[in-house]
Parts: structure tokens; C-alpha cells; sequence
């Protein structure tokens, strides 16, 4: 069993505007979540596109910003 393709933010944000149409709150939410992860995925890979190689300490830092620890 494959996993499945993270959605770009283009395919996301159309699942926020049917979830919201069909007034499906729950899915909307999930929808939202959705779309914020592939902003985010995206941003991550211009930069890294674009960037020098990380440090590990580099890597380490935003490792916590994703998890929540760093704010």
C-alpha cells in the first residue's frame, strides 16, 4: 500500500471551498489543516531550493518550529 501525494496548496484550497459550500464543518477544518501543510511543504521547498546545504543545527531549529517548541 502506497502513501498517498501530499496536495499542493492549489488542489488544498479547493477542498476548504467545497467543505465550506457544503457546510461540512468538520471537513472544512481538516481541509484548512490541509492547506497550511502545503503552504508551509511548499515555502520549505523554494527555500530549500535555493539555500546552501543546512547545519545540523540549522536543521535542528526548525525541526522545533514544526513540532511546536520553539515559538
Amino acid at each position: 500500500m502506497s502513501t498517498p501525494k501530499p496536495l499542493t496548496p492549489h488542489q488544498a484550497v479547493g477542498l476548504v471551498a467545497y467543505n465550506a459550500r457544503v457546510g461540512d464543518v468538520e471537513g472544512e477544518k481538516i481541509a484548512r489543516r490541509n492547506l497550511a501543510e502545503a503552504k508551509i511543504a511548499e515555502a520549505i521547498e523554494r527555500a530549500l531550493a535555493v539555500a546552501p546545504p543546512l547545519t545540523s543545527t540549522q536543521v535542528k531549529h526548525l525541526s522545533r518550529l514544526l513540532r511546536g517548541g520553539a515559538r
